[in-house]
């Protein structure tokens, strides 16, 4: 006993299976996109980690920059001489906020020269400002005023 159906009935149908195959079809399509958005999207245990060393990279390079300015300040001021290399590359902290203590050397002397950070732009030289140079027999070389 099959059922015959009105023209409209019939065409009214057909486009609600049209319309339920494109949401399925479309749910799968959206589906597949989240999933591969979220599987690729997660870095790596190697990205994570590249990544961690190009901070810590960049860190020591700025780090390195300070005291290499600092040492060029102490230089251009002419308290010590042109030959002085920087001992460490890493500067201390003090107990002053944004005064770091970097060591200077030559084949005769050793000199901790302390400086101001005044900017963050470590390739400016107006952002070391020179405190001090001292030897660490406790000689003041140069202080600046306050």
């Amino acid at each position: 006993m099959s059922q015959t159906l009105e023209p409209r009935t019939r065409t009214w149908l057909s486009w609600e299976w049209r319309a339920a195959l494109i949401t399925i079809v479309g749910g799968a399509i959206v589906a597949i996109a989240v999933t591969a958005y979220l599987h690729f999207s997660t870095p790596s245990p190697e990205q994570i980690e590249a990544a961690h060393r190009a901070k810590v990279t960049a860190s020591v390079q700025a780090a390195a920059a300070v005291c290499t300015q600092a040492l060029a300040a102490a230089k251009n001021y002419g308290i010590v001489p042109n030959y002085a290399v920087i001992a460490t590359p890493f500067p201390t902290a003090t107990r002053v906020q944004g005064r770091y203590a970097c060591a200077g050397a030559t084949n005769a002397a050793r000199y901790v020269i302390a400086v101001d950070l005044m900017c963050r732009d470590l390739k400016n030289p107006r952002c070391v400002a020179l405190y001090s140079v001292v030897q660490p027999d406790g000689t003041m070389l140069y202080r600046r005023g306050t």
